[in-house]
C-alpha cells in the first residue's frame, strides 16, 4: 500500500528539525517494495522561515513537495491542500509542532493495513496546558460522543491514517480535520483508535482553547443536521420559517376571536407580542437559509478557487 503523508506547518521554525529528523527516520524502516511514501509539507502561511526550513531539511530519498499558502487559511485548509495534491490512496496526517511521535506512524500503519478505513491516535497521556487543552478536549470529546454515538476518544489527534476515496464534499466541510472520525463513523465506515506517545511542545505556542468547544457544537450541528441537506440548507431552514409564520397566524387568529367575540382588548394578553416574535422568527430563519446557501455556494468555489492562492514546489 502506498501512502501521501500530509504535515501543515504554521510558524514552526523552531520544531522542524527534530520532527523532520525523526519522521524520516520512521520512515526509512517503512520505505520498501510494499509500501512507497509521498510527503507533502503544507506551510499554511508562515510569518517565520517555517518554508526555508522545509527546504533546507527534506530529505531527497522521499518524493517531497511544499506546497505554500500566501495567507494563513486554516489547519483544515492545509491538509485539504495536500490531499488535492497527494497521488496515492491512503492519507497520514501528522501535526508540525511536533507533539507527535513520527515512530507511532508504523502501528498505525500496521493496523491500518487489516482493513479499517480510518485509524486514529489516543493521546491517552496527553502533555498539554491542563486548563487551556486538556479540559476543553475531554469536555468536547464527550459532548461529541454522546451526540454522534461514536466510540474515539480522541476526535482531535492530527496523527491518523485514512482512505482518500471515503473523503467527499459532505466529509470535508469546514473545518473538517477537527471531527474527521466522528465524521468517517456517521458515514458508517469503520474506525479504530490506538493509543500513542505525545510530547510537551518545544517551541512556539497554541492557538487552542476552550473555544473548541463552540466549534465541535457547530460541527456537531453539521453532522446531525445538514449531512443529508448540504446542498439544500435553504429547505431546512425554510421549514423553520414556515413553521414559526404559521404560529404567529394561529396566534394573531386567537387575538381576533378574544377581540370580537370575547371584547378582550389586544393589550390584555401577551398574545401580540408571542405573535410578532414568531413571525419575525420565522423571517430570521429564512435569511439564515439564504445566508447559509450563498456561504455553501461560496466554499464550494473558494475550493476550486485554493490552488490559485498557493505555490507548489517540488524538492529534488
Amino acid at each position: 500500500m502506498n501512502y501521501s503523508l500530509i504535515i501543515p506547518f504554521f510558524n514552526e521554525e523552531k520544531n522542524i528539525q527534530s520532527l523532520l529528523n525523526n519522521l524520516f527516520a520512521s520512515l526509512k524502516n517503512l520505505n520498501n517494495e510494499n509500501r512507497n511514501f509521498q510527503i507533502i509539507f503544507v506551510d499554511d502561511g508562515s510569518k517565520d522561515s517555517t518554508f526555508e526550513k522545509l527546504k533546507m531539511y527534506s530529505d531527497k530519498k522521499f518524493k517531497t513537495i511544499i506546497i505554500k499558502h500566501k495567507t494563513n487559511t486554516s489547519q483544515s485548509s492545509a491538509i485539504l491542500s495536500g490531499i488535492k495534491n497527494s497521488k496515492y490512496e491512503n492519507i497520514i496526517t501528522l501535526d508540525g509542532d511536533g507533539q507527535n511521535d513520527p515512530s507511532d506512524i508504523q502501528k498505525l500503519i500496521e493496523e491500518f493495513e487489516k482493513g479499517p478505513d480510518m485509524i486514529i491516535g489516543w493521546r491517552k497521556f496527553r502533555k498539554d496546558n491542563l486548563f487551556k487543552k486538556i479540559i476543553p478536549s475531554l469536555v468536547a470529546n464527550y459532548i461529541v460522543r454522546f451526540f454522534t454515538g461514536s466510540k474515539i476518544h480522541d476526535h482531535g489527534c492530527a496523527l491518523r491514517v485514512f482512505k482518500k476515496n471515503k473523503l467527499d464534499e459532505v466529509t470535508n466541510w469546514g473545518d473538517f480535520h477537527r471531527l474527521l472520525a466522528a465524521r468517517f463513523t456517521s458515514n458508517n465506515y469503520i474506525v479504530k483508535e490506538m493509543q500513542i506517545n505525545h510530547f510537551h511542545r518545544a517551541h512556539g505556542v497554541s492557538n487552542y482553547s476552550f473555544n473548541r468547544i463552540a466549534y465541535v457544537i457547530m460541527d456537531l450541528l453539521y453532522i446531525k443536521l445538514f449531512k443529508s441537506y448540504k446542498t439544500k440548507s435553504i429547505y431546512v431552514f425554510g421549514l423553520f420559517s414556515l413553521i414559526s409564520i404559521l404560529l404567529s397566524l394561529v396566534v394573531f387568529s386567537i387575538m381576533l376571536i378574544l377581540k370580537f367575540f370575547y371584547q378582550s382588548s389586544f393589550i390584555s394578553t401577551p398574545l401580540p407580542i408571542l405573535a410578532v416574535f414568531l413571525f419575525m422568527s420565522g423571517i430570521i430563519f429564512l435569511f439564515i437559509g439564504f445566508v447559509s446557501q450563498l456561504i455553501i455556494s461560496q466554499s464550494d468555489i473558494n475550493k476550486k478557487d485554493l490552488d490559485n492562492e498557493s505555490e507548489i514546489f517540488e524538492v529534488d
